[in-house]
């Protein structure tokens, strides 16, 4: 299935545009990492900048919409992104080995507690 969608790709990429038309193309842009970091501090700049806003500005409604639009549009998509790293982050630790000195001393401490009661 992979090669015929690559094939069909091949030939509309060889096919001509007719006149007057030009043709958008297929370029595989690589997707810019993030970093979280980042992420975080645009986010809290758009904080501020929409509390100032709705502060300030004699049009709240209209600003309100506007700030809305824009945090629904724009900023949910780099939320997202960081709901996905903090679940990874969460998955990652849970399924990390432990290293067995570690577990062997908790072990030893929870027959101690146990022998205290």
């Amino acid at each position: 299935m992979i090669c015929t969608v690559l094939k069909q790709k091949e030939s509309i990429k060889s096919v001509t545009p007719a006149k007057g038309l030009t043709i958008i193309g297929f370029e595989e842009s690589e997707e810019e990492v993030i970093s979280t970091s980042e992420i975080k501090e645009i986010l809290g700049m758009w904080e501020r900048v929409s509390q100032f806003v709705e502060k300030k500005h004699p049009e709240k409604v209209t600003t309100g919409l506007a700030s809305d639009l824009f945090n629904d549009t724009c900023l949910t998509h780099f939320r997202n992104i960081l709901r996905g790293r903090k679940k990874q982050t969460s998955l990652d630790m849970f399924f990390s080995k432990r290293p067995t000195g570690e577990s062997e001393k908790n072990v030893a401490k929870k027959a101690k507690t146990s022998e205290d009661i």
